[in-house]
């Protein structure tokens, strides 16, 4: 079940908001909260019976763990390889069922074994990993909102209704699949508060607001554009002669699907969550506004670098540090151990994250280096004097320019099929077939562009058009860069119901195709 799917909209949601608001009524928080997690559960079934036993399985072992690792003291020498016996298991599962490098390893040294690997991936298995991974550590560190979690089961019927409560955290199905990577922190002081029980229209409109939006992202600008992005990728990996006018005209198509497709979804999560009175932490603000490659993992997939930078690169840059002070290393291999190092480590893992590829790998190489020299040029004497005697608009424009071509270009990597479908891509965009015949139409894909681009340089995100309601957990502080004549802050009224009806219209005459959304695939 997907997001666009009418049976998700027009049945799955409304009558699990029907019985949320109902049992919240009668019964209170703890039976909401199992409307929670039961629906989640049958929205998570059809993409698998032994997905949703894995699910349930990951939810046992990671509760079973945190609660232990609660009532066991610190300075109890089981506590850490408890811990890490967690941790394990959280990484094993993803690695096993991601990227089936146990089953490889098992068979090259000779072990029989069934290949439970051989199944598709389950949904969402690297989100809710991470989810319970992040939990896992707050379990350890003893943070406040899971202590308080843990502190009512006393028993086993109050255990219950407490593993309920972790597992509507954990499998929620706004952010089940694709994400956000939510904290408990995060999850939990809301469902305690008193609004959390009350039906809002308010949290209804915004929710539908943010849905219409989403919706016509998805379906009416990135599946419009995805013929074209197939098109020209195909015959990059035919190794087709192109037209380089074509050859970008495919490269920036990618660009603008990608950015629409996963601000589609990021859009739905984030209204779906508040039908239910629950802010979620944002995780898409408009990240082709940014002014570097550094501005923009403050704005592209938010949560996830969050978490990956908490568990890779933030330890790794701590033991870097250390070891240049306890070895007086010099500024150069300091800079090395405590910020490049540590920076290529992360991008990999980031890359290698959305599959074992070696494009995927060239990505990940690409956009540490990037990182890593972005960060060394900005924190340099000359960049800072530099910023101190240019104008800022102008600078700003040459660093987006800067930003924009590389973007494209490591994007089409990331969009390849193979290293060798990529490089054939970047000779035919920078000329190396002048005068080859056109594979097709020009008109149509360049207007959806010019429609694409516009949207994202000239008008407000989500979050902000509804920021009047608080729409979102801000993850990072970032500037909009956008034209403030455009800010206008939606507000319940007539006029805005029309227009998310006019957006809600457009989508359902091509919501019949329901294409995934291409971070299902990650």
């Amino acid at each position: 079940m997907i997001f666009i799917d009418p049976l998700f909209l027009f049945l799955f949601l409304p009558a699990v908001l029907f019985t949320f608001y109902t049992a919240a009524a009668i019964w209170g928080r703890s039976c909401a909260l199992i409307v929670l997690f039961i629906s989640s559960l049958i929205f998570y079934i059809p993409y698998g019976i032994f997905s949703a036993i894995l699910l349930l399985t990951a939810l046992l072992v990671n509760f079973a763990i945190a609660a232990a690792l609660l009532r066991l003291p610190d300075e109890n020498q089981w506590r850490a390889k408890l811990y890490g016996v967690g941790q394990c298991y959280n990484i094993f599962s993803l690695l096993y069922f991601k990227y089936k490098i146990v089953s490889v390893l098992l068979n090259t040294s000779g072990w029989l074994m069934t290949d439970v690997a051989a199944v598709a991936i389950p949904a969402g298995i690297s989100f809710y990993t991470f989810h319970q991974a992040a939990f896992l550590a707050d379990a350890y560190g003893r943070e406040k909102s899971v202590v308080e979690l843990f502190r009512e089961a006393r028993s086993w019927r109050a255990g219950f209704w407490t593993f309920c409560r972790y597992g509507a955290f954990v499998s929620f199905f706004p952010q089940l699949i694709i994400g956000p990577i939510t904290y408990f922190h995060e999850f939990h002081p809301q469902v305690r508060s008193k609004k959390f029980l009350r039906f809002d229209p308010v949290n209804i409109a915004v929710g539908l607001a943010f849905i219409s939006i989403g919706m016509f992202k998805k379906i009416v600008i990135a599946d419009n554009i995805a013929p074209t992005v197939d098109r020209v990728f195909g015959a990059a990996q035919a190794g087709a002669v192109m037209d380089p006018a074509h050859a970008w005209i495919g490269a920036l198509s990618y660009m603008a699907q990608l950015y629409f497709d996963f601000s589609g979804y990021s859009d739905m999560a984030l209204g779906l969550a508040r039908m239910f009175g629950l802010r979620y932490p944002i995780n898409f603000f408009s990240p082709f506004k940014a002014v570097g490659i550094i501005d923009y993992y403050r704005r592209w997939h938010m949560t996830l670098t969050r978490v990956i930078a908490r568990f890779l690169f933030t330890p790794l840059s701590i033991a870097g540090t250390r070891y240049s002070v306890q070895h007086r290393l010099s500024p150069v291999p300091t800079q090395i151990l405590s910020l490049w190092i540590p920076i290529i480590i992360n991008f990999q893992i980031i890359s290698l994250w959305h599959g074992a590829t070696w494009t995927f790998v060239a990505f990940g190489l690409i956009h540490g280096f990037w990182y890593a020299a972005e960060a060394q040029i900005r924190s340099s004497k000359k960049y800072k004097s530099l910023s101190k005697t240019t104008n800022p608009a102008i600078r700003r424009l040459v660093e987006r320019a800067i930003f924009f071509l590389l973007l494209c270009l490591s994007l089409s990597m990331f969009r390849a099929d193979s290293l060798g479908a990529a490089f054939h891509l970047y000779a035919q965009m920078f000329g190396a077939s002048p005068g080859a015949p056109s594979t097709f139409e020009m008109r149509e894909p360049v207007f959806m562009l010019l429609c694409a681009f516009s949207i994202i340089y000239g008008m407000p995100n989500g979050v902000e058009l509804l920021r009047r309601y608080r729409p979102a957990i801000m993850t990072y502080d970032n500037e909009s860069y956008g034209f403030q004549f455009l800010r206008i802050l939606w507000r319940p009224s007539w006029t805005w119901a029309t227009f998310a009806g006019v957006l809600a219209l457009s989508s359902m005459f091509y919501v019949s195709r329901q294409p995934p959304f291409l971070y299902q695939g990650f």
